[in-house]
């Protein structure tokens, strides 16, 4: 590696800031550089995932974006140098599987949140939310998977032993593992006016009627109604303390109201009871040990970057330093 990296008396080529808009080279280093346009495409993206809007040189925003930006860049341009010179590849089924990867971990934590979610639903809700199409998602992976396996190779074995596994499930316990109780509920919501026309239902509740049919017919919630008064599984703190007090006095199948808040009067069926739990640690070892590797990967391949700023004789355009108090 030593032999690769040695500058052999080379120094990098300076930035260059006479060239057309987005081709000028901000930063440059042996073997890499880093574009005004790749620096303009990423605030962009900024501005439009933190509601910003358009960040221009003028904005208030504009350094703090640039010294969030430019070391993000710097470290995956010099991760891409390094899979160049060691010929680390990604082909279009590398970034498939990938994309597979992560429909399955969305389909996992949605019905982790009580959302019965197909993999395509779930993965188009997820590129809605992020604002970004799948086409830049694709993208977005092939530039990012070569970094990863440039971190994986040089930041080495970085396992935790099966002690530091059973620490940080013990330090952590409380916080990570341990599951709030729930209450999964349906309810039907009547106008503040209809007390009457809600205790009539819960009477043909009791008798037997279909909570989900009642909940279509007569619910002023648009946001449950359709889906028989469902909504999911509530914690503590989730919903108005009215209602929060009535479904977490319910037994499972009770049936209780009307409760007045200040949407109306509900009527509320709970359907399951879950108590707090913890989750034993043979279910989450699994996921510490990962944790935790990717925590020390991540701080082995800093380390690594910040060697390879060194070696590779990083020089920053004035304005693009993230770290303008140590000297451009």
């Amino acid at each position: 590696m030593a032999a690769v990296f040695l500058l052999a008396a080379c120094e990098a080529a300076r930035p260059e800031a006479n060239l057309p808009s987005g081709a000028q080279k901000v930063a440059v280093f042996e073997g890499g550089e880093v574009t005004q346009g790749q620096v303009q495409e990423q605030l962009e993206l900024l501005g439009q995932q933190s509601g910003l809007g358009e960040i221009t040189p003028d904005s208030p925003q504009y350094q703090s974006a640039i010294a969030q930006i430019m070391p993000r860049l710097v470290t995956q341009e010099i991760a891409q140098a390094y899979a160049r010179e060691h010929g680390i590849t990604v082909t279009e089924r590398d970034v498939e599987r990938e994309i597979e990867r992560i429909k399955d971990q969305l389909v996992r934590q949605a019905r982790s949140q009580g959302q019965d979610l197909e993999r395509e639903e779930a993965f188009r809700q997820a590129l809605e939310q992020a604002g970004i199409t799948e086409a830049q998602l694709r993208e977005q992976i092939r530039e990012q998977l070569p970094v990863q396996e440039v971190q994986e190779r040089v930041a080495g074995d970085v396992r935790p032993t099966e002690r530091q596994v059973r620490d940080y499930y013990e330090e952590n316990k409380d916080t990570q593992f341990t599951n709030p109780a729930q209450r999964c509920v349906r309810h039907i919501l009547f106008n503040p006016d209809q007390r009457e026309r809600a205790e009539e239902v819960k009477r043909r509740l009791e008798e037997g009627a279909d909570f989900a049919e009642l909940a279509r017919e007569y619910s002023q919630d648009p946001g449950s109604r359709d889906d028989g008064g469902d909504l999911g599984c509530i914690g503590r703190g989730e919903t108005v303390p009215n209602f929060e007090e009535a479904a977490f006095g319910a037994e499972e199948g009770e049936i209780v109201g009307p409760v007045k808040t200040q949407f109306g009067y509900h009527i509320i069926r709970v359907y399951d009871v879950r108590e707090e739990s913890t989750d034993p640690l043979s279910e989450v070892e699994d996921r510490i040990r990962e944790q935790l590797s990717a925590t020390r990967q991540a701080e082995e391949f800093q380390r690594w970057v910040e060697r390879q700023e060194e070696r590779r004789n990083i020089r920053y355009l004035p304005g693009y330093d993230p770290n303008p108090s140590s000297g451009e």
